[in-house]
């Protein structure tokens, strides 16, 4: 059982990072921003601290994401090559019309040249 919270406080630590990422932010901005030590911010990333649920609530408010956000582990877990795989079957299952609406979300996205 404790290994379980652990996993839960490493993933949960990887989420926030992967949020805070998205952002460009440094461990010191987040913590800014939430009203946090930012060293406190590095120790739940790393999962080596627990944070309240006040806590959350103010890295998920500082971070612009509703609170279950910060628990969606699917993609934290997994290595590049399943989430390539897993874009594929998505991608492999949308009729072209769709098709064409998520490149043209992507380009808006992620601009190349």
């Amino acid at each position: 059982m404790e290994n379980a919270k652990e996993n839960e406080k490493v993933l949960l630590g990887q989420r926030i990072r992967s949020l805070r990422n998205t952002k460009g932010w440094t461990q010191q901005k987040l913590g800014e921003h939430a009203d946090i030590n930012y060293k406190f911010v590095g120790a739940i990333e790393r999962g080596q601290q627990n944070a309240s649920f006040a806590v959350l609530v103010k890295i998920s408010s500082a971070l612009g994401v509703e609170l279950p956000e910060l628990f969606r582990f699917d993609g934290e877990a997994m290595d590049r090559k399943d989430v390539e795989t897993q874009i594929e079957q998505i991608l492999q299952s949308l009729p072209d019309e769709d098709l064409n609406r998520m490149l043209s979300v992507l380009r808006v996205l992620y601009p190349v040249g």
